[in-house]
């Protein structure tokens, strides 16, 4: 071992704590360690081109702009105010993909490990990690896809191809809000005219919900333009289309169901100050606000935008805690920030999860 254990020969409380240290030292600590890039290359086109993923994602955009926006017949003033709105949904979910499917997650700072590698009294503080030869910051795990420690790992996200980490977990949490809104959206306005299968067919009977295809305003432009007053005809959707379409609703219909939960749940963590990983974590819950920014940043204003903003609050190595504090016969909590720690020192070997991504 590079850090070779004082002989203990007297009562001598440096000495014993010092060969304790240096019992727990790794075999080869990497002092010449740069951050070596994702297995999947997280800032790599070519990633996105081969995942499959990544495709079916642009095919179910498409499959649902088809109808809404190409396909679709008439255009009076309230659908065009609906497809406004889709775009905007739409290009706030192509934008959170990307951006999570683009961003580094981040992974262990040279600068860090190398100060806790070269002090045995950090390194005896924080996991060694064998299958990366680093040494893990707090809320750090290992992922064995991308094979790499990743700061603040939630998981790996197989639509994104990439591990959802400290930098892009905004990104990956706006991507699931806006695909759950865009395919709301498709399925309340489009999905009533969709049901009146006989006006789609042969444009020869009214909708039994309300629909821009059978307002008031939309019969009237119609015979004005000396076309028939029913929606679709002279122009209808085909079978073909129609069951295309149809299919298109019905993934929109499961998505839906699925995001509510999902979201849900990674909204809760979110304010909880919480990981996939890791669980219920209230050392680390210190307010909704502050839990908040760790993810979404600083800046409320651009918490649900798709854009960088100044970066999630901290550095992704340090975390503010909370420490219970007793006095007398009751018990409150204190606010303990990371940053005060000599040289990343945070948190004895006890405290830390020992989870990492498999």
């Amino acid at each position: 071992p590079p850090f070779a254990a004082t002989p203990i020969g007297s009562e001598d409380m440096d000495e014993i704590e010092l060969a304790r240290l240096a019992s727990a030292q790794p075999a080869q600590p990497r002092l010449d360690y740069d951050p070596a890039p994702c297995a999947c290359a997280p800032c790599s086109a070519y990633r996105a081109c081969v995942s499959p993923m990544f495709l079916v994602v642009w095919g179910i955009v498409a499959v649902n702009y088809l109808p809404y926006v190409v396909w679709y017949p008439l255009r009076t003033a309230s659908w065009s105010c609906c497809i406004v709105v889709f775009h905007a949904l739409v290009g706030l979910l192509l934008a959170s993909y990307l951006m999570t499917v683009f961003t580094d997650p981040g992974t262990v700072p040279p600068e860090w490990h190398r100060a806790v590698a070269a002090d045995r009294r950090l390194a005896a503080d924080h996991r060694y990690c064998t299958k990366s030869g680093l040494y893990r910051p707090l809320r750090s795990h290992y992922c064995s896809v991308t094979r790499r420690v990743v700061l603040n790992l939630d998981h790996f996200c197989p639509w994104v191809v990439n591990a959802v980490g400290f930098y892009n977990r905004k990104f990956f949490v706006l991507f699931l809000l806006y695909t759950l809104l865009s395919c709301s959206w498709v399925l309340l306005t489009l999905l009533p005219s969709l049901l009146d299968v006989g006006a789609l067919l042969a444009g020869d009977a009214p909708s039994p919900l309300p629909s821009p295809l059978h307002s008031t305003a939309a019969v009237r432009h119609r015979a004005v333009a000396g076309r028939s007053p029913h929606p679709i005809s002279g122009f209808g959707w085909g079978p073909n289309r129609y069951m295309v379409v149809a299919m298109a609703l019905m993934v929109d219909a499961t998505l839906v169901l699925m995001l509510l939960c999902f979201f849900s749940f990674h909204a809760h963590m979110v304010l909880r100050n919480e990981t996939t990983i890791e669980g219920p974590s209230p050392r680390f819950d210190v307010g909704w606000r502050r839990n908040a920014e760790s993810v979404l940043g600083r800046d409320a204003r651009l918490w649900l935008l798709p854009v960088w903003g100044g970066g999630p609050a901290g550095d992704g190595v340090h975390w503010p805690m909370l420490r219970e504090r007793r006095s007398g016969s009751g018990a409150s909590d204190d606010l303990e920030d990371g940053h005060h720690h000599d040289d990343g020192r945070l948190l004895s070997r006890g405290d830390e999860s020992s989870s990492e991504e498999e």
